[in-house]
């Protein structure tokens, strides 16, 4: 019994305050304290399971002890992404890929791209784009004409901007970010890449000045086709200049959810794709982004 005491008196003296540390939004992963966590995890539970074999311990307090346990593992969840972009670039530890499109680290250490956006074209395209593919159609081919006969500086004639990192992802999992957006029109997607080579297979957009016909959306990508999943049903206005949060989770039941700020603003059931992601990107559809820091880890145990 001394044993016991003596290791549930570390656990609380130790893994509480590491524990909290940990969770600690931005902390870089590979800390040592969670290899601290880890080996007094499993200390505990080997002398629960010895104190359970001996019986020198109630049952019902050795419950309690395995659910602590059980509980703070859940917390110890695996990194599959960690960037900060502290080291002042995107090409190294993670390397990150521009497809197209220009990014610069900024001195907050932050990811930023801008791209031009046409504002008289955007109400038009967000509206119609699901209902009338006619008028899309013909909206593009109008704003391609418009593109040709207007010369934008070399910074803003992208139509898009895309920076991707190819990294194994569980089919479980938490993206986290923090963003800010200057934008008025246009949007940001982040995107869950799957296959090889790598292509999108779950699309996350923001649009900018959300409203009722410009929701927080998720798509299921097939190829060429797109699937729309699920829409948001609050239009949360984050085009302010100022750092908010988002999170992208699915569970081993695929529960879908996406929060802002801490407030969820979307819930869904996709479990289409069940297998491993290949990476992730980051897309500026229009406006101006700056994205970090960004976590990618294993969803949490409910």
């Amino acid at each position: 019994m001394k044993d016991l005491t003596a290791i549930v008196c570390l656990f609380f003296l130790v893994i509480c305050p590491l524990s909290f540390a940990s969770e600690a939004f931005g902390q870089n992963p590979e800390d040592p304290n969670k290899e601290t966590l880890e080996s007094l995890l499993d200390e505990l539970q080997q002398t629960i399971d010895e104190a359970d074999k001996r019986m020198i311990a109630h049952p019902r307090f050795l419950e309690e002890l395995q659910d602590m346990v059980e509980r703070y593992r859940a917390k110890l969840r695996k990194y599959y992404l960690f960037e900060d972009f502290a080291d002042g670039n995107y090409d190294q530890n993670p390397k990150w890929s521009v497809i197209s499109g220009k990014f610069r680290i900024t001195p907050a250490s932050r990811l930023w791209s801008q791209v031009y956006v046409d504002a008289s074209s955007q109400g038009a395209a967000s509206s119609s784009q699901e209902e009338n593919p006619l008028q899309v159609i013909f909206d593009e081919i109008a704003r391609l004409q418009e593109k040709k006969r207007s010369k934008k500086q070399e910074a803003t004639t992208d139509d898009m901007a895309t920076i991707q990192t190819l990294v194994s992802i569980g089919p479980a999992f938490e993206v986290e970010l923090t963003f800010v957006s200057e934008s008025k029109w246009g949007a940001m997607q982040v995107v869950l890449l799957g296959g090889s080579p790598a292509k999108a297979h779950y699309r996350l957009i923001y649009q900018a000045s959300p409203s009722q016909d410009r929701p927080i959306k998720i798509i299921r990508q097939r190829g060429p086709r797109q699937f729309m999943i699920e829409t948001a049903t609050q239009y949360p206005d984050l085009d302010d200049g100022v750092t908010h949060r988002l999170q992208w989770l699915r569970d081993v039941h695929g529960n879908m959810r996406v929060l802002i700020d801490g407030k969820e603003v979307l819930n869904t059931v996709e479990l289409f794709y069940k297998e491993e992601f290949a990476g992730l990107a980051l897309v500026n559809s229009g406006g101006t982004y700056e994205w970090g820091p960004i976590q990618v880890l294993q969803a949490p145990v409910e």
